[in-house]
């Protein structure tokens, strides 16, 4: 991305480039009206000026020869995403239509955006700070209805708000450190160290509620890994297609039926979750097929966010449950025991297994007496603490600003150390003006060029 070049007139396809309705390309620039105008003719192939916020009817034309029946929206600057002239060209959504109208425009010296160069212009022309900004891209590529809200809040300013927040508070700090130093004889309340300590260690527990959120959104945002493991006919498939909600996988009565393992998506609470069922677990099989599947389900236990362990109550812990119980040993904060087929004659009660494997985390269920399926999911979201997401409105979304705040923490506690001791006031003014450096980055206060070239490089063209 040329970050220099805004002088240019820029166009792409804002929406997916495949066969729909509709398709919108979107023009940025200065020379946007200008150029959209000279290709546009109305029913009758009559020149319309295009006005501010006005819609209009017509079509898209290389010279005599009509290309598509469009609709024109004019939006003039500052007042558009980009803070410059822009024109939105609604098109037949045909991918041979869209390509026509753009090499039109191209070759009228409109020039091919780059990847996230609207968003670029945008955050150049004081549109959208940075965080803002990265959020467009976080929030286009959610996987969950709750990783979207998260992103659209931090699109709106939730994060810098609090960024904004924080950088104030040391600010003042900061100035009460500088007065100090410049005018150290003068007859000024100066903050005393205990105050000083004070305001920093209420800095640092505002970072540190940041820094607890990004955990769970990484791992919201990569969807969570969940494994349904057990030996084999304890029920791992009937648990899967409970919680699909339809027959996904075979159900038989005959072991091993499982021999592979079956991934699906599901969404709950807002957070989607990718569930794996795995071939049943037992230490004597001569079937070839079935022994990958073994391999294949303790590959997906170590790769798992949360491990369902199905067992069948309806009979006793035998060695295939010792050896799986071994595998699940230094697992247990991240394993929920699934005590399956409660509706026959229990041969294993909870205290039982308590006292065999210890302190599992566990939920009695069955799918002849249809146990509701939230009982389990439930249990997973409050193991893997989801809950605490929901009280958050702002979160970091991205390992950049979650790299920047853990810097920033370990500043200010050296800081707080610094004040602790009683160094001087201009070794803490020093090094506490290098963290609001770093405060500025997160919002794109004098940022690198490189930085910003690795950061809209992700954004797709068009956005």
């Amino acid at each position: 991305m040329n970050l220099f070049k805004q002088e240019d007139t820029i166009a792409a396809l804002a929406t997916g480039g495949i066969k729909s309705a509709l398709s919108i390309i979107r023009v940025s620039g200065p020379s946007s009206k200008e150029t959209v105008s000279s290709v546009f003719f109305t029913k009758n192939n009559k020149k319309q000026e295009l006005a501010d916020r006005k819609i209009l009817h017509g079509y898209i034309c290389a010279g005599t020869k009509k290309i598509d029946e469009v609709i024109l929206y004019y939006m003039q600057a500052p007042h558009t995403y980009t803070g410059e002239d822009t024109v939105e060209i609604s098109c037949h959504g045909n991918p041979l239509i869209v390509k026509k109208i753009t090499e039109l425009l191209f070759s009228k010296g409109v020039r091919p955006a780059d990847r996230g160069e609207f968003t670029y212009r945008a955050y150049i022309n004081g549109k959208l700070d940075l965080s803002e900004a990265e959020a467009v891209n976080d929030l286009i590529n959610s996987s969950s209805s709750k990783t979207a809200e998260l992103a659209l809040n931090s699109l709106q300013g939730s994060l810098s708000v609090q960024i904004k927040e924080i950088k104030k508070d040391l600010t003042e700090l900061f100035a009460y450190l500088e007065v100090s130093l410049d005018y150290p004889e003068e007859d000024i309340d100066f903050l005393t160290r205990e105050e000083k300590k004070e305001k920093m260690q209420k800095i640092i527990s505002r970072v540190d509620n940041l820094i607890s959120s990004y955990s769970l959104t990484k791992l919201m945002a990569d969807g969570i890994k969940v494994s349904i493991v057990g030996k084999p006919n304890a029920g791992k498939s009937s648990i899967l297609n409970s919680l699909l909600g339809y027959q996904r996988a075979i159900v038989t009565d005959i072991a091993g039926t499982t021999t592979d393992t079956i991934e699906e998506n599901i969404e709950y609470k807002g957070v989607a979750f990718t569930v794996a069922d795995t071939a049943g677990i037992r230490n004597h099989t001569n079937n070839i097929i079935e022994k990958m599947g073994q391999d294949r389900s303790r590959q997906s236990v170590n790769s798992a966010d949360m491990i369902l362990w199905v067992i069948d109550g309806s009979t006793f812990f035998d060695d295939n449950d010792k050896q799986i119980a071994e595998l699940l040993k230094n697992k247990k904060d991240k394993t929920l025991i699934v005590l399956n087929k409660a509706d026959l004659e229990q041969k294993l009660s909870v205290e039982e297994l308590q006292n065999t494997i210890g302190n599992f985390s566990y939920v009695t269920f069955s799918t002849v007496n249809k146990t509701p399926i939230e009982n389990i999911l439930n249990n997973i979201y409050e193991l893997l603490n989801l809950q605490s997401i929901e009280r958050e409105s702002t979160v970091l979304l991205n390992a950049r600003q979650y790299n920047l705040i853990s810097r920033i923490k370990n500043d200010l506690i050296k800081v707080l150390s610094l004040i602790d001791k009683g160094d001087s006031d201009e070794i803490v003014s020093f090094e506490t003006n290098n963290i609001l450096l770093l405060l500025n980055e997160i919002l794109g206060i004098d940022t690198k060029e490189d930085i910003l070239h690795s950061i809209f490089s992700k954004f797709c063209v068009g956005k």
